[in-house]
């Protein structure tokens, strides 16, 4: 089937001129109408320094046919006119002819507009801007999309962001789609393949009406998604006699424990005047200058003598779309609280059998079983020394920061590690480790409080088998090694009994934390 970003225009391209004094409000509004979406992506390639703007008309192909014979079964009538896709670009040039001479360092993205029934107005059907410009931004998993621009195919890599119909799909709709691109190989998803899976499970969609979270959980199960699923109630009032539990975890400890393994969660929540809405959640912001209280609130606790400060505590905004007003925007890290009732949905990897928030729990207690090799160590190294003290002396002043990776991810971020003196780990336990480690893991790195933030860098990983179905109990059924500053810890099991052994990383300072730029 025909796709809408590689569908050849109708008519001639039309190319104009969009440096200032030429005015994104008066295009838009003389096209589109009033559309937030739209005026929201013009306002981001204004800010990228867009220069020029290719306006084009093309057949409604794809997943928009597929979206127009749903609405035609449901015996609503389609608006015939050609949809619009406009292309965004820093370079200025005059003519479609000049097209050949551009590339993809100046294609800044696209967007495809449709007209919709009842009334004929515009939405944003689909769009991929390039990622945000700010440094603190952090997307760790982009897609490339293949788009013709007058008959020349260029690449964008982002996020996509699409808008609902209001009739046969909703903003559930549209937030699934944003987050199956995120994680399947076709990086797309039709809203038409949605209804026929709750069709064929039973639980259809109801023309006009949201789906539910049973219905957002059959699409994800027959796709062999896994997640986890949190619902946080609203704040009881004193007098209630609703004796709901409330979850102890923040929400925003599941965001994160999908988004910083590459991974998107579906953030639902309740708006007094406007009912419930659901957006994808895919990135976040970093604070390194977020002041930590040394207080209890500022600690994860894993039963009575296991704490530690979580990474999440310098996130300040979860970067999202929100169909109803465009992409990319950032959502204040407290702005939701127990006043709205909220549902988090946490994507996670395809073969992980336990998620991040049981993984760094497991993790933060074999840290602390580690405590006397680290004291140990401490007399010789400085910086084992200061890790024991925040173990033990400060009782859990140190940070973990929980990804999910490969086996060849780890390998490889471990063979650029690199210390203060350029020490490496050698070839040859690199070597053992590629051959032994299981295929998909939990990796938890060690860091602390003042080195974390403002450096970026960390003294070692716990790792666990993220293949294996996990439980809280410290049974060593999930742990692969610790790697603390430089000696590598195994437990080697003999018939008799299970022993630690430790091997030589050379590496004695704190190293670059792992990068999800191998991630994209």
């Amino acid at each position: 089937m025909s796709d809408l970003r590689t569908a050849s225009a109708i008519d001639v391209p039309q190319v104009i001129d969009a440096k200032p004094a030429f005015s994104n409000f008066s295009f838009i509004e003389s096209l589109f109408g009033n559309l937030d979406s739209i005026r929201r992506i013009f306002s981001q390639v204004r800010f990228l320094g867009y220069k020029t703007l290719i306006v084009e008309h093309i057949d409604s192909v794809g997943f928009s046919k597929e979206d127009d014979l749903d609405l035609q079964s449901e015996g609503i009538s389609i608006v015939l006119d050609p949809l619009v896709r406009v292309s965004f670009f820093r370079n200025e040039f005059k003519n479609i002819a000049d097209i050949t001479s551009q590339d993809n360092s100046s294609f800044l993205g696209y967007a495809i507009l449709k007209k919709i029934p009842p009334d004929g107005h515009w939405i944003v059907f689909e769009s991929v801007i390039i990622s945000p410009r700010h440094d603190n931004n952090y997307l760790h998993k982009l897609r490339k999309y293949n788009v013709n621009v007058g008959g020349k195919l260029f690449n964008v890599k982002g996020i996509l962001y699409c808008q609902q119909n209001s009739l046969t799909n909703v903003c559930a709709h549209a937030a699934l789609r944003t987050c199956i691109s995120i994680i399947t190989p076709p990086a797309d998803f039709s809203y038409s393949l949605m209804n026929k899976i709750l069709r064929d499970g039973g639980k259809p969609h109801v023309l006009k009406q949201g789906l539910s979270i049973e219905q957002i959980v059959l699409i994800l199960e027959n796709l062999n998604i896994k997640y986890s699923l949190q619902v946080f109630p609203r704040k009881l009032s004193q007098d209630s006699s609703d004796k709901t539990q409330v979850n102890e975890i923040p929400y925003q400890s599941f965001l994160y424990s999908s988004i910083e393994s590459g991974y998107p969660a579906l953030l639902g929540f309740s708006l007094e005047e406007l009912g419930a809405h659901i957006i994808p959640v895919f990135g976040h912001t970093f604070n390194q200058d977020t002041w930590v209280p040394k207080a209890k609130t500022s600690y994860f606790e894993v039963g009575k003598d296991t704490r530690y400060v979580p990474s999440e505590t310098w996130v300040s905004t979860y970067i999202c779309h929100d169909d109803n007003f465009g992409s990319y925007y950032c959502l204040p890290r407290n702005y939701l609280t127990n006043e709205n009732e909220i549902t988090v949905i946490a994507l996670r990897p395809f073969n992980a059998e336990f998620d991040a928030i049981l993984a760094e729990a497991i993790a933060a207690d074999y840290l602390y079983t580690l405590k006397p090799i680290i004291h140990k160590e401490g007399e010789t190294n400085e910086w084992a020394k200061r890790l024991d003290g925040a173990i033990n002396q400060k009782g859990g002043w140190f940070v973990l920061r929980t990804l999910c990776m490969s086996v060849e991810e780890y390998i490889e971020h471990l063979r650029l590690l690199k210390g203060w003196g350029n020490e490496t780990i050698p070839t040859k336990l690199l070597s053992a480790l590629s051959a032994g480690l299981p295929k998909l893991l939990w990796v938890a790195e060690v860091s602390l409080p003042e080195l974390f933030p403002a450096n970026k860098r960390k003294l070692g990983e716990i790792v666990l088998d993220a293949g294996k179905v996990a439980t809280p109990k410290p049974d060593l059924a999930n742990f692969v090694l610790a790697r603390i500053l430089n000696k590598v810890y195994c437990f080697e099991r003999s018939k008799e009994n299970i022993g630690l052994v430790e091997y030589d990383a050379e590496i004695k300072t704190h190293t670059d934390l792992f990068s999800t730029q191998i991630l994209n």
